[in-house]
């Protein structure tokens, strides 16, 4: 005969599904192209887990071979809630000179995204970039790179050399005058010459020649020519 409880099952018989593990996961823009110095790029994140990631942070890397030569250009902590930020960072170029002159790191937070905006880039900065996002709280700590984002800088066309200013007999301010002009003026300056050196020599002749009464000629008729006195 079958034994029959009017207990319930017994609980311990379940166990308790392990917690969900937590993951990060991070994807950059392929290549970005940047107009006067400045780039944009993005930075998305994926995060799973039983908590919402309440604070991070975000720091940008020159470089793709391992964080030993890899080169911070700048980094920022920010909260979930907030939606931007601005730091200073350095450039990220071998030697000191290049670390002289800093870049501004502008962010704009969205969900799931961090819009990165970085000015002061010169033409050597060219190179690979890769984004770090860290979950500083709450626990556990994670931190995951992107793929890395081409920027490419082009370099600024040098500006014409300004003609040098100086002063004439006056102290006034005297500068060249353009080399179209000058030719302009030069060649008008030969044909009023030449016009005037033509009627020069049609005058000259004129007053030579106008003095000079025309011979009349006299034929006496009796050798059937003029006979010319």
């Amino acid at each position: 005969m079958m034994n029959t409880s009017s207990e319930g099952p017994d609980v311990s018989m379940f166990s308790s599904s392990p917690p969900l593990p937590s993951a990060l996961t991070v994807f950059q823009t392929y290549r970005a192209v940047s107009q006067d110095g400045e780039v944009q790029f993005c930075c998305s994140y994926n995060h799973i887990g039983r908590h919402v990631p309440e604070e991070l942070r975000v720091t940008l890397y020159r470089g793709l071979f391992g964080e030993e030569e890899e080169q911070e250009v700048c980094t920022s902590s920010f909260s979930h809630n907030q939606t931007l930020f601005q730091t200073k960072g350095e450039r990220g170029g071998v030697g000191a000179g290049n670390r002289e002159t800093p870049v501004l790191c502008r962010g704009q937070v969205e969900a799931g995204m961090v819009n990165l905006t970085i000015s002061g880039l010169r033409g050597n900065d060219t190179d690979l970039y890769r984004c770090a996002i860290e979950v500083m709280y709450p626990p556990p700590y994670l931190r995951v790179f992107g793929n890395g984002t081409l920027l490419y800088i082009p370099e600024e066309p040098d500006c014409p050399a300004l003609e040098p200013k100086r002063r004439d007999d006056s102290g006034s301010l005297w500068t060249r005058p353009p080399l179209v002009s000058v030719a302009w003026v030069s060649l008008l300056l030969m044909v009023v010459s030449n016009v005037a050196f033509v009627l020069y020599q049609v005058l000259q002749r004129k007053k030579r020649f106008g003095g000079i009464a025309p011979m009349i000629s006299q034929n006496d008729g009796r050798f059937g020519y003029g006979n010319f006195q």
